[in-house]
């Protein structure tokens, strides 16, 4: 016999669960990608890379969003993350894989990000990163 496992719910929470099938993650990941290119201004196109290189980092990395949100371009520079999950409250250093780094090294050059600026920035003011709210 298999049990399902339980997720509670609180008021207006919805449940998650990871996605498994890998068809229907790159097919996830193709729509922000065939939104960026496609985008018609030039706040949709930002806004459809941004999501896009979030989701590539969640994917790559297993980070909570909250965790990936707080990211500046200072701390990927080297190929290597250092971030403080706010959950636990520890801090991890690894490196990246040359891949994902490529793309966020491109991301950042698109965009035109400065090494003090988060990693992925809301739309209005550049100095400040998009919320957890936003980002879901």
């Amino acid at each position: 016999m298999t049990y399902k496992r339980r997720v509670k719910k609180i008021g207006g929470q919805k449940e998650t669960w990871p996605i498994k099938d890998t068809k229907l993650l790159d097919s996830f990941l193709l729509y922000w990608s065939i939104r960026r290119d496609k985008a018609k201004s030039e706040v949709k196109r930002f806004q459809a890379d941004r999501n896009w290189m979030l989701c590539m980092m969640g994917v790559n990395t297993a980070h909570r969003a909250e965790d990936l949100l707080q990211l500046r371009v200072a701390d990927i520079e080297a190929g290597y993350v250092t971030i403080r999950e706010n959950k636990t409250g520890k801090a991890q250093n690894y490196r990246m894989n040359k891949e994902l780094h490529n793309q966020i090294l491109e991301y950042v050059d698109r965009n035109e990000l400065t090494r003090g600026m988060y990693l992925f920035p809301g739309q209005k003011n550049m100095n400040f990163a998009i919320t957890r709210q936003r980002s879901h």
